[in-house]
């Protein structure tokens, strides 16, 4: 879906700074381009000869830019409540410690070196989200089997979610090569 709008975003700006440069007189090269109506003379009689084409074109247009608009705020709510979750201070406050206990237990797990969890969502459709990265060679079917047995069954417990969706990403830790340092010997002084 997102290489479709990204696709879709990309050929309207290309359609419309060619349509600038156009005006502009960029295309000039090729003729007096920007000296010729901007509706070509057949179509200028069309839309003369039936008075209903014009704001029926806009009204379809109007209607576009709308579902457009509302998307866009539908998009960015998801966006938001996947930063700051729509649920109470208290729970807010219990999901932020049990979150801690939950990072701690699942680093402790074999072959676990890192993990980082947020709850998410709407009061009405919380979830968790679970970063976990592990050594390469990890098992990650027992990684999964032993965070959903444990430390992710006593998060739902101390937050009062019983039915709480996880979502559990996994990723492989990469060791940043070190850098050397390099000594610098001492100079002898020169006399």
């Amino acid at each position: 879906m997102r290489i479709a709008i990204a696709v879709t975003g990309a050929v309207l700006l290309l359609a419309g700074a060619s349509g600038l440069a156009l005006g502009l007189g960029a295309f000039d090269a090729f003729g007096a381009l920007s000296e010729r109506p901007l509706l070509d003379p057949a179509l200028a009689r069309f839309t003369e000869d039936t008075r209903w084409f014009l704001p029926a074109a806009a009204g379809v247009a109007e209607a576009l830019a709308l579902a457009g608009q509302v998307w866009l705020v539908v998009q960015g709510r998801a966006v938001v409540h996947q930063w700051f979750p729509d649920i109470d201070a208290e729970t807010r406050s219990r999901a932020r410690a049990a979150a801690d206990h939950l990072n701690r237990d699942a680093r402790g797990l074999p072959g676990v070196h890192g993990a980082r969890a947020r709850l998410t969502g709407t009061a009405d459709r919380p979830r968790l989200r679970l970063k976990v990265s592990c050594e390469g060679d990890a098992l990650v079917s027992e990684v999964y089997g032993e965070l959903g047995a444990g430390p992710v069954e006593r998060y739902r417990r101390a937050v009062g979610m019983p039915d709480l969706p996880v979502v559990i990403r996994f990723r492989p830790s990469v060791e940043r090569p070190r850098r050397r340092l390099r000594r610098r010997r001492p100079q002898p002084e020169s006399a």
